[in-house]
């Protein structure tokens, strides 16, 4: 089975080599074909499976994430939930349940969620009941699959040893950063992931990069007063901050700025 690794939230999954998978926002799908992508489509191998992270900096317990995540399934779909119970995925842990679909729709709706260290990990799948027998087995590979990696493959770092977020490009720190910038030294980079994204994919890769991360100050903080993320790191007597400016409505977008001193 091939593997999905996201390449900023670092989780990975194998899936059936002859499906497909797209992205939209934060949210992966994966499925046996291109229309079963689709809400709308209604034809033979209509489901698919969902993966919606989530950052979970400050380490929340997960059973209200969950009873939240499960009411907002059930009042979107019409659902009643038929029983929950403990799920385990490796060092992965969490809670799945079977949501009950109202008879007209013949579909099956399982819901899970898994955490790990600061991320969540929100799961789906829907599918016909009378293909239950092909979905089941499969779709139950790729849950026990799921895993976090210790670093992305093919990650850049530029000429200051910082890794650079897939899809990113330099700019100018002006554009990015507001104030007298004379005399600094600064680099930026601007992309469209989202910030919580980005928070994860530093966490995972500045210590790879031969970093050490002093300090980390999430987005959003608990202090209204910090209105982005930053990370104080030092290397060999050498110390900066990168900084993850928000930009742009939900989900809440970043640009990336580094200061060294």
């Amino acid at each position: 089975m091939p593997t999905f690794v996201h390449p900023l939230w670092g989780y990975a999954l194998e899936y059936p080599e002859d499906w497909v998978w797209r992205e939209e926002g934060e949210v992966t799908a994966f499925a046996p074909h291109e229309e079963a992508l689709s809400l709308t489509y209604q034809g033979d191998r209509m489901g698919h499976f969902v993966v919606r992270p989530e950052l979970n900096p400050y380490l929340r317990p997960i059973e209200p994430l969950w009873t939240h995540y499960i009411t907002r399934i059930g009042i979107m779909r019409g659902a009643k939930k038929v029983g929950a119970s403990p799920l385990e995925v490796g060092n992965l842990k969490g809670y799945e349940a079977e949501l009950l679909l109202p008879t007209k729709e013949n579909k099956r709706l399982w819901v899970g969620l898994l955490a790990g260290g600061g991320v969540v990990l929100h799961l789906m799948v829907t599918h016909r009941k009378d293909e239950k027998d092909y979905f089941q087995p499969l779709v139950s590979r790729m849950v026990q699959s799921i895993r976090f990696v210790e670093r992305t493959e093919g990650v850049s770092l530029d000429d200051w040893h910082i890794p650079v977020p897939p899809g990113y490009t330099p700019a100018p720190p002006g554009e990015v950063v507001e104030g007298d910038l004379s005399g600094q030294k600064w680099k930026a980079y601007t992309g469209d992931a989202p910030i919580a994204a980005l928070q994860v994919f530093f966490l995972r890769e500045l210590p790879h990069a031969g970093w050490h991360i002093d300090a980390y100050y999430p987005y959003p903080n608990r202090d209204r007063e910090v209105r982005f993320a930053s990370f104080l790191i030092s290397q060999e007597g050498q110390e900066g901050v990168v900084a993850l400016l928000p930009r742009g409505e939900k989900p809440v977008r970043g640009d990336v700025a580094v200061h060294m001193k």
